[in-house]
């Protein structure tokens, strides 16, 4: 269907679903780093997808995604619309034989990956979700020093992906039916990150947490605005997972071993300010911590090399579409527990004012 992609995704022709925050910054980083071609835009406004499509030599605007999608010149689409779109688009979008990338979360909730995901092998395209930080050289260093012994078995991963924005009814990160909620929104990252170590450990990249106790706060919308969950994977592996739309702390993760520690202080973004991404490795017996730095990959042009390499491999690097639903699946399980803490919270303060 397409010209064969080359390693760093630079042959790839792409169209863009969505023209929102995040898509014009995937289009310019590919037009900066030329890790691809923009060949299209769609949005359901069809006045942003023109003036997104304005900014790039050659791109076209269409007047609709099944527009977009059912053009031949396009090889694979950038998906970066709101969380409830992405199973129905992805699904179009491999009718259509393109390959895909997803901006996270892939989907709602893990059913609806799962038949994203089977839609996408039967149509044989390659479906990658846009967890940027998992095709940076740091995580892949992270890898390998966990790998080599170098703190002992790991034993417990401690992270967290969360900001603080005001209460507003009106944004998408506050209503249920936009796929709102700290966990959807940036606790997919805290989710994928844990998981993810624990894959490492236990060598399975779809494991997922035998236990997961959670808790949390719904704003006045219903949806999440922080939470917290404890995990238990097999073998006795634990993770601490936090997040929240209105609740800012530091957004960093601990990766604690047998005989000692990692900790990452940009797990998400690294390089993104400028710096070098790095990690300290602190050992027993050690006076001294090591600091390891790492080389830094534009953030989307790397995601743009994972989906060439899905392409041609079927995998972007160690990230699989069982993966993303696995994630998918922990999420659904974090997002009913914090729920179903909420309503048991509300209950006893019921109890407790009709007793008074």
């Amino acid at each position: 269907m397409s010209a064969r992609p080359s390693a760093d995704g630079s042959a790839l022709r792409w169209g863009v679903l969505g023209a929102g925050r995040i898509a014009q910054q995937f289009v310019t980083e590919l037009q900066t780093t030329g890790s691809g071609t923009i060949s299209g835009v769609a949005s359901r406004d069809p006045s942003r997808a023109e003036k997104l499509a304005g900014a790039v030599p050659g791109a076209e605007a269409f007047d609709s995604y099944a527009a977009l999608l059912e053009d031949a010149r396009i090889d694979a689409v950038y998906i970066a619309t709101i969380h409830p779109q992405h199973a129905e688009l992805i699904t179009a979008a491999a009718s259509a034989g393109k390959h895909i990338l997803c901006e996270k979360p892939l989907t709602t909730n893990g059913q609806a990956a799962e038949s994203a995901c089977d839609a996408a092998a039967a149509a044989g395209v390659a479906l990658v979700e846009a967890m940027m930080y998992r095709f940076q050289p740091q995580t892949e260093a992270l890898r390998r020093m966990l790998g080599s012994g170098a703190i002992g078995t790991p034993l417990h991963v401690s992270v967290s992906c969360a900001f603080a924005a005001p209460f507003d009814p009106g944004d998408r990160l506050f209503d249920r039916d936009l796929g709102g909620g700290g966990i959807l929104d940036v606790g997919c990252y805290s989710m994928s990150f844990a998981r993810m170590v624990a894959g490492w450990v236990l060598q399975d990249d779809a494991a997922e947490p035998a236990e997961l106790h959670g808790g949390g706060h719904l704003a006045d919308s219903e949806v999440d605005d922080w939470a917290v969950a404890s995990l238990l994977f097999a073998d006795g592996f634990t993770a601490q997972v936090r997040t929240g739309t209105r609740l800012g702390e530091a957004q960093d993760a601990v990766i604690y071993g047998s005989e000692g520690y990692v900790y990452i202080a940009n797990p998400w973004t690294p390089g993104k300010d400028g710096s070098a991404p790095e990690f300290v490795v602190s050992r027993v017996g050690h006076d001294k911590p090591e600091i390891v730095r790492c080389a830094a990959r534009p953030l989307f042009g790397a995601e743009a090399a994972a989906l060439a390499e899905a392409i041609e491999t079927g995998a972007a690097g160690s990230m699989t579409p069982r993966d993303s639903v696995a994630t998918m699946r922990s999420l659904d399980r974090w997002r009913a527990a914090v729920e179903a803490g909420q309503s048991l919270s509300t209950s006893a303060r019921v109890a407790e004012n009709r007793s008074q």
